[in-house]
């Protein structure tokens, strides 16, 4: 028996399922979050769905959103809980104490995912969690409906970026076009994800614009946001979603880097590259994620991460081009 036809024994055979990911959700997380439940919900398991932070505006057109139970995790006496898109314990602390003493299930395709579950299935082959739920609901005999579909497919479109970064495999493209098949309405999802912004939204993208520069050869971009910068634009991470590309893909740069000050004096990063594996650099800082995005935080000033992180990736491109 593989290990995903093991995991849809163990659900099958569960009474109260907790459903949830990670902390910050993007597309991925909370597409596969309602993905997977949903589908278990129609087949009659009991699930509960959570987050620890909110669900993004831009995903709450989602059928179900409404139903993912959000900051505090409710007592209930759940058999297992199937933990998705997360790499470590980390990126889901806030409720670890809670479920750690739980079977759990950690379904991801981040190749630096730690295996912290007692059943882990981690595919970095997989261009995203999403890819894998569909995978599993086909080894669970689940039919996927409308609903279903368009969280998966939210998942997957935006883990790939839209199907075109290098993670955009043949197998992922035959997955969408089931999914497409299942009922999928492109022209309701690709605005809202893809293409409209808050007045916030807009407003820190400016101030990130403005204050993006240059290491000395041009090969690294980075941009750094200020707690205050924040507040002036009344954003949210969530608002920041998509700007580390903007300095990744200026003429010439070859990694692009965003530093976000946060109010409990850590600095977030985003990791963004052409080429090289970013992942083993934010694995350094105690972080991680795929080849061409990952990301850490790091308890120190502003300052100080940008000299720490930047004089690493210089390195690294430096190293790449000796060898």
């Amino acid at each position: 028996m593989n290990r995903l036809a093991e995991i849809a024994v163990r659900l099958k055979s569960s009474s109260n399922i907790l459903v949830t990911s990670h902390i910050m959700p993007d597309g991925d997380s909370i597409g596969s979050l309602l993905g997977l439940g949903l589908a278990l919900q129609q087949a009659g398991y009991a699930v509960t769905m959570f987050s620890v932070d909110s669900v993004p505006d831009r995903y709450s057109f989602l059928d179900g959103s409404e139903k993912i139970v959000e900051k505090l995790l409710p007592k209930a006496d759940f058999d297992c809980v199937v933990i998705l898109d997360c790499s470590d314990q980390d990126r889901i602390k806030p409720i670890w104490e809670q479920v750690k003493e739980l079977l759990i299930i950690n379904i991801d395709h981040h190749p630096t995912n730690r295996c912290f579950g007692n059943l882990n299935f981690v595919n970095p082959g997989a261009a995203a969690t999403g890819e894998i739920i569909c995978q599993l609901l086909e080894e669970m005999a689940i039919p996927v409906d409308e609903s279903i579909a368009t969280a998966l497919y939210v998942a997957i479109s935006t883990d790939t970026g839209s199907f075109k970064y290098e993670n955009t495999t043949p197998a992922v493209h035959k997955v969408a076009a089931r999914l497409l098949e299942a009922g999928v309405k492109l022209r309701e999802i690709t605005p809202r994800v893809f293409d409209l912004r808050s007045r916030t939204a807009i407003c820190i993208l400016g101030e990130a614009l403005s204050a993006i520069r240059y290491s000395e050869d041009g090969s690294v971009a980075w941009i750094a946001l200020t707690e205050k910068e924040m507040i002036f634009c009344g954003a949210r991470d969530e608002d920041l979603d998509g700007v580390v590309n903007y300095a990744k893909n200026i003429e010439g740069v070859e990694v692009g880097l965003i530093f976000q000050e946060k109010s409990d004096g850590v600095v977030k990063v985003g990791f963004r590259a052409h080429s090289i594996d970013v992942s083993k650099l934010a694995e350094i800082f105690g972080g991680g994620g795929h080849a061409r995005a990952a990301g850490c935080f790091l308890e120190m000033s502003m300052q100080e991460a940008v000299e720490k992180v930047l004089n690493l990736v210089v390195k690294e491109i430096e190293n790449g081009r000796n060898h």
